[in-house]
């Protein structure tokens, strides 16, 4: 999620900055449609869920990211490395912030202290039963414990095996899918589980080359499929189409596709070669907040949670300013936390 990139590829760090703001604005967004539901008019509640389907191009590009920097086979990888490094960084993170959670959850709702009740905290991350944003980081683990089987694919692969990689898992894993929406379940399928390796393994082609978009392709492509979701998720609303939560709410929907994959090429053209390698002061807000990106996604919820359930701050009485000053403030002290937290040497290692 935040592999570390060379300072020569700046792109990917402001395609990640960009990510998180958007994480931040979709989970609070999407926390207060469900927090305040039944005091919403129809418009403030299509229009919190459309900022959500907008914006779920992010974690695609997280993923992105991570295939274009752990799959160049210029990049020496050694199992020993995937564990020390990411695996146990992840699983490390995975523990520490379940029994951060659960003590938050104990301390709010009232619940009896204790140690068993806190260490109870791991048994929900083994089970899944943690704050569902903890998704992602499972997904990272599934990819660390295969990525020396990636790394293989990626490097013998020829621009035209790559391709043909891409769209097998586009067609059975987005496309074919999309029949269920007509109520069709289509009996084709191939052996892999998610969409998400077909981003890694967009991320590392689009970096090599083997896709290529040009830049008014890019601009094109992530305004019409942006687009294309707002008139979709009007139809969902207005007119009682729910059959289009299957294309809105899935990052293997083909509107999710396009809006990543614009996004990722966009953003990768910022992209400067090693020798030409620059860091302008301007630049180290940027570093700072990609550097403490983990730490971020791990804590902003807190603050959601916080604010929005037990403070009862409620963001649609002060409108689109109050909403921003929410995802803001939230960034900027999200931030701080934990830059100050791997100040402590032991959570150094999982942030």
């Amino acid at each position: 999620m935040y592999t570390d990139a060379p300072k020569s590829l700046k792109g990917y760090t402001y395609l990640r900055v960009a990510a998180c703001i958007a994480i931040i604005s979709l989970h609070t967004a999407n926390a207060a449609e469900i927090l305040y539901r039944d005091g919403l008019s129809l418009f403030q509640r299509s229009a919190s869920l459309t900022l959500v389907y907008c914006l779920m191009w992010a974690v695609p590009c997280f993923v992105m990211v991570s295939g274009a920097l752990l799959l160049d086979s210029e990049k020496e990888i050694t199992l020993q490395k995937i564990f020390n490094k990411y695996f146990f960084r992840i699983m490390g993170a995975l523990i520490v912030f379940g029994l951060i959670y659960r003590a938050f959850d104990i301390g709010m709702n009232g619940e009896v202290w204790g140690f068993l009740p806190v260490l109870s905290g791991i048994w929900k991350v083994f089970k899944g039963e943690s704050w569902a944003h903890l998704w992602y980081l499972y997904l990272l683990l599934g990819l660390y414990l295969l990525l020396p089987f990636y790394r293989m694919v990626a490097k013998e692969s020829t621009r035209e095996q790559m391709r043909y990689l891409l769209l097998i898992y586009a067609i059975f894993l987005s496309f074919l899918p999309l029949t269920r929406l007509a109520g069709v379940t289509s009996g084709f399928y191939i052996h892999v589980y998610g969409i998400y390796p077909f981003y890694f393994f967009a991320g590392y082609a689009i970096s090599k080359g083997y896709l290529q978009m040009p830049k008014i392709t890019s601009v094109i492509l992530l305004i019409v499929s942006t687009a294309v979701i707002i008139i979709l998720s009007r139809l969902r609303f207005y007119n009682g189409a729910e059959w289009l939560d299957g294309l809105l709410t899935s990052y293997s929907s083909p509107l999710v596709i396009l809006q990543a994959l614009s996004m990722f090429s966009l953003f990768g053209r910022l992209n400067k070669p090693a020798e030409n390698a620059e860091k302008p002061a301007s630049k180290n807000i940027f570093t700072f907040l990609d550097d403490n990106g983990l730490g971020i996604y791990l804590i902003h919820m807190i603050f959601i949670r916080l604010t929005l359930r037990y403070m009862e701050i409620n963001p649609y009485k002060t409108g689109f300013p109050g909403f921003l000053a929410l995802v803001v403030i939230n960034l900027i002290i999200s931030c701080i936390i934990a830059w100050a937290l791997k100040k402590i040497k032991g959570l150094r290692r999982v942030l």
